[in-house]
């Protein structure tokens, strides 16, 4: 069985925008528990983590960022998937 390339990585683009607005709403809800988790998940410090707030124009550019960067990883996660069914 194969992996349609192009209808896989817009399905996975889609799924990563709503995770990606789905946590903008949860940081810009709860932003000292966001900060708390992001800071030990990425390994910031606390300094460098606590000056950033969610703005709509962050929010659209970061929807753009996870869009191109999800279709491209479903693009090539597709093509290696395939690539290892033919044999």
């Amino acid at each position: 069985m194969k992996i349609n390339n192009k209808k896989f990585a817009v399905v996975l683009s889609k799924v990563s925008v709503i995770v990606y607005v789905v946590c903008s709403i949860f940081v810009a809800l709860f932003p000292r528990v966001s900060t708390k988790l992001m800071t030990t998940l990425f390994h910031f410090s606390s300094n460098v983590a606590t000056g950033s707030r969610v703005t709509v124009i962050g929010v659209i550019l970061g929807i753009a960022q996870v869009a191109i960067y999800s279709y491209i990883a479903g693009m090539i996660f597709a093509w290696i998937f395939n690539k290892s069914v033919e044999k």
